[in-house]
């Protein structure tokens, strides 16, 4: 217990500072999150692997590849917006894709980003790209030639809601 004012604010510093940095990793083991999707939701995201994979073809930019670790941060964002019903690169505690990527030990990229969505619709995977697509900053991640690699993870909401995320990195070759 904080015996002065000076104490009291420290604490408060490091306990929010605990929040900002261990928050993301604690929260998805607490809330149990899943190491895979079930189906349908695996589903989801293999065919916006693939649909983002044409876009790009389209436009003669090389092929995102899929992976795991990619796979399992992006999922873990997407649960984590869609039980605590927020869209936001940032969770509430403030942290980012590359707070996400550093928790998660990914190492060794040089580029980074991320699009999120969320959708009700009946055809998701659809709204959610041609959305991305629509919008500046987002299509700009799809269309970067530097990104050679991504994860992708879908959520769904006790509503339905389906949360999105697509992370696009860079490794060197």
């Amino acid at each position: 217990m904080p015996r002065d004012l000076r104490q009291a604010i420290g604490f408060l510093i490091g306990f929010w500072i605990a929040l900002v940095v261990f928050g993301p990793l604690a929260a998805p083991r607490a809330w149990g999150a899943p190491a895979q999707p079930d189906a349908s939701l695996a589903g989801l995201e293999a065919a916006l692997h693939e649909a983002v994979n044409r876009y790009r073809a389209d436009r003669h930019l090389i092929r995102l590849e899929r992976r795991k670790d990619l796979d399992a941060v992006a999922r873990a964002h997407s649960l984590d917006m869609a039980r605590r019903r927020y869209l936001s690169h940032r969770s509430p505690e403030g942290a980012g894709w590359v707070e996400r990527l550093g928790a998660a030990r990914v190492e060794g990229f040089a580029l980074a980003g991320e699009n999120v969505g969320l959708t009700t619709r009946g055809d998701p995977n659809r709204e959610i790209l041609t959305g991305w697509i629509h919008s500046e900053v987002h299509r700009r991640n799809l269309l970067a030639r530097p990104y050679n690699a991504t994860g992708i993870g879908v959520a769904r909401a006790p509503d339905g809601t389906l949360y999105y995320t697509q992370l696009y990195l860079t490794f060197p070759r």
